[in-house]
């Protein structure tokens, strides 16, 4: 059976070029990158050297600025909790602006946050899924420390305007006298790999990446923190990373995301191209059906200010937990436009699917078609399909009709 897979923003392959750069520390080079002999300095220079090639995909002037973690959660909660628990603890500010529309590794440390007595002003988008400039101007306060807003969404694509958001942040902060500074930060793990990601373009202080997202292995990214940023530590420890983060570093993980960040770099157009070739002919084949078969659809998130690899669309009157059901059957692999979800309550995370105890997926409205006013008869019909780099036009062909043929067994 023809296996398709269209869920690379859920994760990716490892890039063969990124695997051969992971294997030499997990056999022969397995030394600690703190010790001081030569197979330790040898581990240390492969940190030093993916160190440096993140900073400079990322257009950052220090390597230094570069802090290697276990992923994007991660680095989503020591930018957060970092700036804001030390904003509380040197000035007493306890409000954060993010945005409705965020990945649940950003909501969900924000609601923790709550409980220890920050507020959190959860910004409306518009129909497009983009938060407004105006808003966060808006609901900044003297008592904001930290804004984190998303630079692509995961689920419909949508690009967030975050220069302009930062240099209203730096406007607010420079228009009165004595005025404490306010973090920003994005979340970029959906972006890297599909866009071009500049912190001096961005004018961030904090951005975050996770390496499964854009053909590293799991288990590593990183945080660009600002050079002279305050951030109180999250994982205590040693001295590793300068400090920021205590524990051994896995080197052969970081050695691979130095490589995906190295690729990036140097083939970021080409990427790009492919990826949005590959989704324009889907839509182009769905749309195709659906007018042939009168099915109502629409396409979620901006039509243009969007990442090139993804496509949420949703289809009138249809149960996307049935519809994806059908297309796995027939050998397609996406997702559901909507919120990962289980019947146990403390499993909400990005990672466990919307699957029931029989192993089939369930419906429910994400959070953020929720916030974009998707009506409810197209909401629970949507899927999110992303496409990657070596995403075939046969591929898309047997996706494409997949989805025709299942949407008919369901009509």
């Amino acid at each position: 059976m023809t296996r398709v897979y269209l869920d690379y923003n859920a994760t990716t392959p490892v890039e063969p070029a990124v695997m051969q750069s992971l294997l030499p520390y997990f056999g022969p080079q397995f030394g600690n990158a703190s010790s001081t002999y030569a197979l330790g300095q040898t581990a240390k220079k492969a940190v030093e050297m993916a160190r440096t090639q993140v900073a400079s995909m990322l257009g950052a002037s220090d390597s230094n600025e570069i802090v290697f973690l276990s992923g994007g959660t991660e680095s989503i909660n020591y930018a957060i909790k970092g700036s804001a628990l030390a904003a509380k603890r040197t000035s007493g500010r306890n409000h954060i602006v993010t945005s409705s529309v965020e990945h649940v590794a950003v909501l969900e440390t924000c609601k923790w946050l709550e409980t220890q007595g920050f507020q959190v002003t959860y910004l409306p988008v518009n129909n497009f899924g983009c938060v407004r400039v105006q808003d966060v101007l808006d609901a900044l306060t003297v008592q904001t420390c930290v804004v984190s807003i998303m630079l692509a969404n995961n689920e419909v694509g949508s690009l967030q305007p975050v220069a302009a958001i930062s240099r209203a942040v730096r406007r607010f902060v420079e228009d009165e006298e004595n005025r404490l500074p306010i973090v920003v930060h994005t979340d970029a793990s959906q972006a890297i790999g599909k866009v071009r990601v500049n912190v001096v373009e961005l004018d961030v202080d904090l951005v975050t990446m996770a390496g499964h997202k854009f053909y590293a292995p799991k288990g590593v990214g990183a945080l660009y923190v600002r050079k002279s940023m305050v951030l109180d530590t999250i994982i205590h420890g040693a001295s590793q990373e300068n400090g920021r983060r205590g524990g051994t570093e896995n080197v052969g993980l970081v050695a691979a995301l130095g490589q995906a960040c190295a690729l990036v770099e140097k083939n970021l157009h080409e990427y790009a191209v492919i990826m949005q070739e590959s989704r324009a002919f889907l839509l182009e084949q769905i749309q195709k059906h659906c007018s042939l078969t009168n099915v109502s659809y629409q396409v979620n998130g901006h039509p243009e200010l969007s990442l090139p690899n993804t496509l949420s669309i949703s289809f009138e009157n249809i149960d996307a937990s049935r519809l994806l059901d059908l297309i796995e059957a027939d050998g397609v692999y996406a997702s559901a436009g909507s919120a990962c979800h289980s019947h146990k309550q403390d499993r909400t995370t990005e990672q466990e699917k919307n699957l029931d105890r029989d192993g089939k997926h369930i419906t429910t409205i994400s959070h953020v078609l929720a916030a974009m006013h998707v009506a409810p008869e197209f909401a629970k019909g949507t899927l999110r399909l992303s496409v990657g780099r070596s995403t075939t036009q046969e591929e898309v062909l047997h996706a494409a009709n997949a989805i025709h043929k299942a949407i008919q067994q369901l009509l």
